[in-house]
């Protein structure tokens, strides 16, 4: 197990990143404006352009991306996501070092990839007029072993360019990342898989629940999910079946998606059996999203 893990952020990936863009508006959250992306293709090697690029809904914790492939012509990892369906694929938890994590991912018998070097330069500024170089280092888990999601153990090197103050601010009262569900047709052979990441997890109305350093992992059988959320019960889901984000008030988001005409359904939220909130993925880009009031 690796206790340091935080829920970072989550990538929707998408063929029509402009229509992402007003998507996400509609739903209240303040975006980054477009920041192309640039790294290594293999470990220690150059950085070089990718054809992808990206707008941020960035958190108090964690932040929400949406990914776009922009140049198809380009080196990106967008491209064999979306081959695969549009949709939320990226699951980033944070890490203090990439390397430290990385070689203990590996003595845990946990199939990764030696870290790489990202960037990318990201407007900077509540004007946005002047830009900044963000940077990362990625370990990727080998995908024929963890097939539920594109899983990244991410260290920040510049965290002051992508959490500026003005971007914190969201017409629904969003602050962080709280939850992302998983959808397994197995789920004993995907614990089995986890549990060196994340430990034994809890038995919470027919899924199971990883509780991170921050934020929680869920993994669910397509049933359980379906029983869980409206807006499952007759939408296709993916692997990576839902986001949920904390909002200061749950009446306040109602009111905000109300007066943009998006539909919502009422939940209750597993385990705790709060009231939450979900919108389909016809409202959100191709992702289902739920809300819980912090």
């Amino acid at each position: 197990m690796i206790p340091e893990l935080r829920l970072d952020h989550l990538g929707l990936a998408t063929t029509h990143l402009a229509s992402a863009r007003r998507a996400y508006e509609r739903l209240g959250f303040t975006l980054s404006a477009r920041s192309m992306h640039a790294g290594s293709t293999t470990p220690g090697g150059p950085v070089v352009p990718w054809g992808s690029g990206n707008h941020c809904a960035m958190f108090e914790d964690g932040y929400f991306e949406l990914l776009g492939l922009v140049d198809p012509d380009l080196p990106s990892n967008v491209k064999q996501m979306v081959a695969r369906y549009e949709g939320l694929h990226i699951v980033a938890l944070e890490c203090a070092s990439a390397d430290a994590t990385y070689r203990q991912a590996v003595a845990a018998g946990v199939a990764a990839r030696e870290p790489i070097t990202l960037e990318r330069d990201a407007p900077f500024g509540v004007d946005g007029s002047e830009s900044r170089r963000a940077g990362f280092r990625n370990v990727y888990l080998d995908p024929a072993v963890f097939p539920e999601a594109r899983f990244i153990l991410i260290e920040h090197r510049t965290p002051d360019v992508l959490w500026q103050p003005h971007l914190l601010q969201h017409a629904n009262g969003a602050l962080g990342l709280a939850r992302v569900y998983l959808m397994s047709s197995d789920v004993a052979d995907t614990l089995r898989r986890f549990e060196p990441l994340f430990g034994r997890p809890e038995q919470v109305q027919g899924s199971c629940r990883f509780r991170l350093a921050r934020g929680e992992l869920w993994v669910s059988p397509q049933e359980a999910l379906r029983a869980m959320a409206p807006v499952l019960r007759d939408e296709t889901i993916h692997p990576v079946a839902a986001a949920c984000i904390r909002v200061q008030s749950l009446a306040r988001l109602a009111d905000f998606l109300a007066g943009n005409g998006v539909p919502f359904a009422h939940g209750t939220s597993p385990g705790s059996g709060q009231p939450c909130m979900w919108v389909g993925s016809r409202d959100a880009g191709h992702a289902i999203l739920q809300f819980i009031a912090s």
